[in-house]
């Protein structure tokens, strides 16, 4: 049997199906294969060498014949599966294969590269998640019994995200992921040890506005929470200090001569963004575009500075007069919660009597013109 993932990270729904399987189908042996990058994903940010632990530490006490073949790290590419079928028949003598897949993949196969010579050469099994099966798949394949925890590699990764640590849904995979800091824990690390506790609680709960605002608006609530988790990693320096940072790594925003003599902790956003990219990688336009425009927004914002720039101003721990009619707008109608997010920014630098930078009612004038 063959069994195919990213495991990243491995969890109990994992777990579960390969067990169901090893029952049912009582395989010889079974090929564990760890992707070295899946054809439909981006390439993980997990190294391949600890998803295999995880998957190994998952699966060690499932009574079947295993091998954790590295098969795909070897290729080092992306590697589909009638590739995996024809490794699997140069190692044995005119093999019967099943191929292990989870649910969602059912009817995704027929899209898959050479879907003929798979379903010509493996007999194709999944488990039932929840207990029913969601639509018809379009091929013919082995329905394992036993019911699927309702569970994704994504929601735990997530859960992790905003927990700042991996505990009980991560299952066997906890150690693992706590002990090397993945999904973003050092960034947690980093942000605990930087910001003040009451900046760090704030991020959370920005954080956690931006997964709800992703996903009532089709957007990836992963990249909405790590642009949340950076937007003001920047808020870790005063206002001299944001003026070097920005002189020394040649960010110039839009005013920016004016802001440096009136305001130059509104640097902040654009100096998180170029954190993000020095300290912890991220290379993501879209995310890092979201951290710069989050405070003083910009012309032709997108979905996610949409989210970030709203959940910002309208995240659980703002208690202004306003703030829960905000929260409430901004589930309705983004882009209503967007002006009136921006309208709070302006009254709110007005009444504390600072500086109004020109960029905020830029954006507020441009805003203004859609309603």
């Amino acid at each position: 049997m063959i069994f195919g993932g990213s495991f990243d990270p491995t969890h109990a729904g994992h777990k579960a199906l390969l067990a169901a399987a090893a029952r049912e189908i009582k395989p010889d042996i079974t090929h564990v294969f760890p992707a070295y990058q899946s054809p439909f994903k981006e390439r993980s940010a997990t190294p391949f060498e600890l998803r295999m632990k995880m998957a190994e530490n998952a699966f060690k006490n499932i009574p079947a014949r295993l091998i954790f073949d590295n098969f795909e790290y070897k290729c080092q590419k992306k590697t589909f599966a009638h590739e995996l079928i024809e490794h699997v028949q140069k190692i044995y003598d005119r093999p019967e294969i099943f191929m292990l897949v989870g649910t969602d993949a059912l009817n995704e196969i027929p899209a898959w590269k050479n879907p003929d010579l798979i379903l010509k050469n493996a007999t194709i099994v999944s488990g039932r998640r929840g207990g029913a099966a969601r639509g018809k798949p379009p091929l013919k394949y082995y329905a394992l019994k036993t019911p699927m925890p309702e569970i994704s590699s994504s929601q735990i990764r997530l859960q992790i995200m905003l927990a700042g640590k991996a505990g009980a849904e991560a299952g066997p995979s906890a150690n693992i992921i706590n002990k090397h800091r993945l999904y973003y824990l050092n960034l947690h690390d980093w942000l605990k040890k930087n910001l003040k506790k009451e900046r760090y609680e704030h991020t959370l709960a920005v954080a956690e506005m931006s997964v709800k605002l992703a996903k009532a608006n089709g957007a990836d609530p992963e990249r909405a929470a790590l642009a949340a988790l950076l937007h003001d990693s920047g808020k870790s320096m005063d206002g001299k200090a944001l003026a070097a940072y920005a002189k020394k790594h040649s960010i110039k925003p839009p005013f920016y001569n004016l802001i440096c003599v009136n305001a130059p902790e509104l640097l902040h956003s654009y100096v998180s963004a170029r954190m993000a990219q020095k300290l912890f990688g991220v290379s993501d336009k879209i995310i890092l575009n979201a951290v710069e425009r989050h405070t003083l927004g910009a012309l032709g914002m997108g979905l996610y500075d949409k989210i970030l720039y709203v959940a910002d101003i309208a995240s659980k721990d703002r208690k202004y007069k306003g703030a829960a009619a905000l929260r409430a707008l901004a589930f309705k109608n983004l882009d209503a919660a967007m002006l009136a997010a921006a309208r709070v920014k302006l009254v709110f630098t007005a009444d504390a009597g600072k500086w109004l930078c020109p960029q905020g009612y830029i954006v507020w004038n441009h805003l203004l013109k859609k309603f």
